[in-house]
């Protein structure tokens, strides 16, 4: 039965609920959406993240599997002077997701960690892999620059 028949159902039952149910607090991340294209040169990976502060990103990439790991937290903004806690707010309607996110990208082909670029403009992160085989092995920290 799909979402809008059994709207239908509640509706001649008089049984459609008039508030949003809660969200239960998880402590579980959150997928970060991304796109990843690939040109003769490079495999860039793009990946909005409104609201996030560049302090709050932890991007790294290991050399021995080529896996590319995002992770940070989107804090719900503090919208009133007086407000103490976002948290306490009674939601009519709650769609944004608001915690900590994650996501690791297996690369197709190794990449010149030395080389690697990310940027961060207008709540999109932009990361510039260049394709190339890699002579060492271990984990490097990419910084984020604001473009």
């Amino acid at each position: 039965m799909s979402f809008l028949d059994k709207l239908k159902v509640k509706v001649e039952e008089g049984t459609v609920p008039t508030e949003e149910p809660k969200k239960e607090k998880s402590s579980a991340f959150l997928q970060l959406d991304v796109d990843i294209y690939q040109t003769a040169e490079d495999i860039v990976v793009i990946a909005p993240i409104p609201g996030v502060e560049i302090s709050e990103l932890d991007i790294s990439i290991e050399n021995e599997n080529d896996v590319v790991t995002i992770k940070g937290r989107r804090e719900v903004p503090q919208v009133l002077e007086n407000q103490e806690d976002p948290a306490d707010n009674k939601y009519l309607r709650q769609e944004c997701q608001w915690g900590q996110f994650y996501r690791q990208i297996i690369l197709p082909q190794e990449v010149n960690v030395s080389e690697v670029q990310a940027k961060f403009k207008k709540g999109i992160l932009i990361l510039k892999l260049p394709l190339l085989r890699l002579q060492n092995s271990g984990k490097k920290k990419i910084e984020v620059n604001v473009a």
